[in-house]
Formats: C-alpha cells, structure tokens, sequence
C-alpha cells in the first residue's frame, strides 16, 4: 500500500460570517492539503502535566491542539483526524458551533503555514528552545501548543514563553455590523488570517529570536506587517477564491476585493468597527471605499506598530499589483480588442482564470522570497530598509535569469512609502543586493580557517532527519564554534589579527566606549561572550533551477550600558551587535554574504538609545523576569501588543 502524503481537510477561505452571504457563500469554503503525519504523536511532559484526560487533538510533530477552555471551566473532547469516518469526508464540515472542529481548522492552517516555511526555507524548522534560567541550558522544544479556547477577549497570541499560541473569543457588538450576529460570539480561532499571522510570530520568533527585542520602532511593526503579508498572499493559493475576487474587481485588482483585507468577520465585530481588521490595498473613508494611495509621510511620522506595519503590507500589494498589471498587459489588450480597457461589469469566466492563474504565481512568487529573505536579514535590529535589501537579495538568488520585474516593483513600492535603507548610494539591485564583503588577506586567512572548521561539523548534521537530534547536534555544533571564534590565542594568528575577523563579523574582544546624546563618553564596557544562534544548512532551487546549497550560520554580542534619562535613575540599554554568515557549501564554503550590524556602532546605539528612552515609545514587554535576568530587553509581549 502506498504511504499517504497529504491529509485533505476542510475549512474557511476568509471568514465563518462570509457563509452566511449568497454572494460569498459558495467560495467561502474549501479543502486544504497538507502534509500527512503521524497524529498520535504522545504529549509532552508540560501538556501531559497540564491537560487531564488526555484532551489533546490532534497532535503532531510540530504542534499539539489543546482545548482547554478556562473562561468557560471545560475541556472540549479532542478531534480524531484519523478516525475512518473523519478521513472519509475530508475532515470535519466547516462549523461555527463545533469546538472540534475549530481544532481541525487551527491544526489545518498551522500545518499549511508551517509547509510554505520550510518550502522556501529549505530547510526544517526548529521552534526556538524554551529559556529557563540563567546558567542553564535552554530546553527543546518539539510542539508549539494551540489553545482554540484559551481566553475570553477579542485578542489572540503568540507567547514566546510559553511556546503557545493562544486564540481568544469574544461577544460581537451589539449594533447591527457587516454579517455578524449582534452580540453573537466571535472566535479568533476560525480566522484563517489570524491563526497563519500568530504561527508566523512564532516561526519568525525561531528563525531570529532576537527580532523579539524592540530596539527601534521597525521592529514591532516588521512582526505585525510581515506576519499579514504572510496570511494575506496565502489566500492566492486558493484558486476558486481568487477566480471569484478576479471576477468581482472586473479584473482590476486596484478596485475592492478580499484578496487583501484581513479579518474582516473579526473587525467588524469591535466596537466601532467597519470591516476588515485591516486591509493591504485600501480602506474606508466615510462609507466609501478607497484605494490607499503611497504617501512617504507616513513612514516618518506613524509609531504604532500596527499601522506602521500596515506601510510594509502596503509595498507588498502595491508591488503585486504592478507586476500583475505589467504581467497580464497583453491579455487584457486582447481581451479589449486593443484597447487595454474592459468594458464595465463582470468579465469572461476564461479571461478571469487565466487572470487569477498570473496573480496566483505572483503572490507565490512574493511569499516564498518574503519568507526567504529572512535568511538574508541581520540576526538583530531590524529595519524596513534591511528586510528590502535582504528582498533583492533573495530574489536575486531565486528568480530566473533576466526576470527582474518583481525585484523592479518591490523597489518602486518602497521607495514610494518613502523607505530607503541605510549605506547604499542608489536604489539599483546592485547596490541593494548583500554584497560578498572585502576581504584584507589576514581577514581571508581566518575566514579560510573558520569554513575549515565547519565544513566536517555541517555535513553531520545533513545526515540528521531527527528534529530534537538535529537540535542537540546543532546546540553542540554552536558550542564548538563558540569556543572556536573566542580563542583569540591561536597558531598563525596574532590577537589582533583576530581582533580584525571579529570585527569584521560586528563583534570585539576589545572595551567599548560609546558617547551619550551630547558626545560625552559613556562609561568603558566589555561585551559579553558571543551567541551563536544558528548554524544550519539549507537545500533550495537557485535560479539556473539548480539546488542552492548554503549555510546559514547567526551570532551576536551584546553590552549593557547605563544612560543618564532627564535627571532620573541612570537605564541600563542593552546594545547587540553581530551578523548573519551564508557560506555556499557546494562551492567548498566559499563566502557568499556577511550582512551585519556592528557592535561598535556610535550611530546605531545612540538611535536605539533615543528611541527606547523617547515618550512616544510604548512598551511591549513582558512585566516580570521570566524571559532572563531583568534587563532592559526583554521579549515583545504579542498579547500586549495585540490587545484591542
């Protein structure tokens, strides 16, 4: 008998209220295929502590449902997706009243989310191991943990402490809004938007776990607009949704479609709500639906992360829409006899497939470099303008040969937001694509040794399929880098000629004086030990459709810093620096990018040090020292942030 690849189950396409619509009601639904696996995967030891009566469903190698619903003092019985009569019918029928099947529907979009990761990553994804305490190691971490039922709120998060997501419930409001029951109960739960946006926080969270630190206003709001960009572009892979959209917009993707509002049943169910939670490609004025135009204003002046991240959803959809427009320019001429105008009204069900056949390749396209840019971002510190570079960069190694225009529309889009990045001289691919850094031949001599003494640690872990055993083998990889990259006292090196490595990487052996905002010097530092966050290879298409094989190795440095603040108490600031290292493992580990942010950096620290005294900074930390010892940095708390 075969072995089963892929589990078929059915679920929303936007929203439960859109059933409840004639003119939505039949592309409202549809059956998701992701990948089979085991489900009768045993709980973990805090799951098995925590839930009686074994209430955990489904449960697998990467996530564990669990349906304990506090406000409410129950447990719901647990779904079996491997039940003959579940597997029989494509999974459960898509039901607001059912707690079984919110389960199936959270496993579902998860698992689907976690598969356009690890296709664009190339790689399996380890979710970032769980702190315990200071002088001690970090513990695995096998399953993320869904709640469907956790809290009674109109929120839903990621808890990075926890390594749970937790998705809240809520009353609507009473006045008569959009398709909701007035004062009928809305769960975050059945969002496909929001359950793809909380899995990506968490996937985020496990590939740069430092990203988790506001040290500027970026950084909050990159976690809120990549993470809608990631559960707004997935709704392009259902291709019934997308044909009908199409069709709506009479082809024009500028007009109103919802393609590119997010939440809709969810935000309108606030108080005061009018739609979507929020949209990507325009918005409300009044009653009257309009196309968001580009303003670069609103990149200088918006702080809250939510809107300033609606600016980077905004590039993303600006960008799709170009490259759809250029991309169909010839179809729609002939669909017009010439004219490149449609006539007024629906459009042709041919011409509408063909349409939303391109924008469905355009959004993949979008997605997978989106997700793969990460790989090329700084391990910390994260702005726009780095994740635009790291965009060029990626889709530079991905598309094929001479196929530019999306890396043409990305620019375009964010220059039009008004979003530039830092240390290049032009907007030309060249100069924001990671360049291969200059070498003096000392600082080539070290790096000759340092891919030597990867390169027989990296090919061990290529033979691992075992996730907890790929995790143990890189923790100790790290280790034996560590110690490696700190021994300044080695044959053929001096310490300075070290010294002149390290930093080539951002970091120092050396003391640190920095100046506080009126240039007077700061106390001598010493940075910490550094952290080797990863060292992992990866296996993707390239763009001759070759496999592209990299490995992608992560450190950073921290120092803490006392900062007199307007009379009062001094606040320590803790400052990181480090860079992110791709080595081509199939060209015998030659160096392909070194992409930094240097420890030594008076600038940076001075901006990070202004903004995370400054009165508009809002905190979205955690209140207590559960994360590590009490400093200045501590995670972002989603359920702060989240909060409406």
């Amino acid at each position: 008998m075969a072995k089963q690849v892929h589990r078929l189950l059915r679920g929303y396409t936007l929203d439960p209220g859109f059933s409840t619509r004639l003119d939505t009601m039949g592309i409202n639904e549809t059956t998701y295929r992701i990948r089979w696996e085991d489900l009768s995967v045993p709980m973990t030891e805090v799951s098995a502590a925590t839930v009686l009566n074994n209430h955990v469903g489904p449960s697998g190698e990467y996530f564990e449902v669990i349906d304990v619903d506090p406000p409410s003092n129950c447990f719901y019985e647990p779904v079996n997706l491997d039940d003959i009569s579940v597997l029989a019918q494509n999974g459960l029928t898509p039901s607001e009243g059912n707690p079984q099947f919110h389960q199936q529907f959270v496993y579902t979009i998860a698992m689907k989310t976690l598969d356009l990761f690890e296709q664009a990553l190339g790689r399996r994804l380890i979710w970032n191991a769980r702190f315990v305490k200071k002088g001690e190691p970090d513990e695995y971490v096998g399953q993320i943990r869904i709640y469907p039922h956790a809290r009674r709120d109109a929120n839903a998060y990621y808890d990075t402490r926890k390594k749970a997501i937790l998705f809240g419930y809520f009353k609507a409001a009473l006045q008569v809004q959009g398709t909701n029951f007035p004062g009928g109960t809305i769960f975050s739960c059945l969002s496909p938007d929001i359950i793809a946006h909380e899995v990506t926080h968490a996937l985020v969270d496990s590939i740069h776990p430092r990203f988790l630190e506001n040290t500027n206003r970026d950084v909050p709001a990159f976690h809120e607009g990549f993470s809608d960009i990631v559960a707004l572009l997935q709704r392009f892979t259902i291709n019934d949704l997308v044909i009908s959209q199409i069709a709506l917009s009479g082809g024009d993707l500028n007009h109103f479609n919802y393609l590119g509002e997010l939440a809709t049943q969810f935000g309108t169910a606030l108080a005061n709500g009018r739609g979507a939670l929020r949209s990507g490609i325009g918005e409300y004025v009044g009653d009257k639906w309009v196309r968001r135009k580009a303003d670069p204003a609103l990149y200088q002046t918006t702080t809250e992360p939510h809107e300033r991240g609606s600016i980077l959803v905004a590039t993303f959809f600006d960008a799709l829409i170009k490259v759809y427009s250029y991309k169909t320019a010839d179809l729609i001429r002939i669909a017009s006899g010439g004219t490149g105008i449609l006539p007024q009204g629906s459009i042709s069900p041919d011409l509408a497939k063909r349409l939303a056949q391109e924008v469905c390749e355009i959004a993949g396209h979008l997605l997978s470099i989106a997700i793969r840019a990460l790989d090329y971002c700084p391990p910390v510190d994260i702005t726009f303008g780095d994740f635009l570079r790291a965009l060029i960069t990626a889709d530079i190694e991905f598309a094929q040969p001479g196929e530019n225009n999306y890396r043409i529309a990305l620019i375009d889009a964010f220059r039009s937001w008004g979003i530039f990045p830092d240390q290049v001289n032009t907007l030309s691919e060249e100069s924001l694509q990671w360049s291969t850094p200059d070498l003096n031949p000392v600082q080539a001599r070290a790096l000759q040794v340092t891919a030597d003494f990867l390169k027989p640690l990296v090919r061990e872990l290529t033979s691992i399929s075992d996730r907890k055993a790929l995790w143990e083998r890189s923790q100790q990889i790290q280790r034996q880098l560590h110690v490696f990259l700190m021994d300044t006292k080695r044959p053929n090196f001096s310490e300075d000629e070290w010294e002149q490595w390290l930093r080539k990487l951002g970091l120092t052996t050396d003391e640190l004086i920095f100046d506080d905002e009126k240039g007077n010097p700061l106390n001598k530092v010493e940075a910490v030990p550094i952290e080797i966050h990863k060292v992992r290879p990866a296996y993707r298409v390239g763009n001759q459709g070759l496999i592209l094989e990299q490995v992608i190795v992560s450190i950073t440095q921290s120092v803490n810093i006392k900062v007199n603040s307007g009379g009062a108490e001094p606040q320590e600031i803790r400052f990181r620096g480090g860079s992110t290292i791709i080595f081509d493992s199939s060209k015998d580990f030659s160096l392909s990018y070194i992409i930094t942010k240097n420890i030594r950096s008076q600038e940076r620290f001075q901006a990070q040090a202004d903004y995370q005294q400054g009165d508009s900074t809002q905190d979205y930390s955690f209140t207590d020292s559960m994360y590590e010892e009490n400093t200045a940095l501590s995670p972002i708390n989603f359920a702060h942030l989240h909060f409406h």
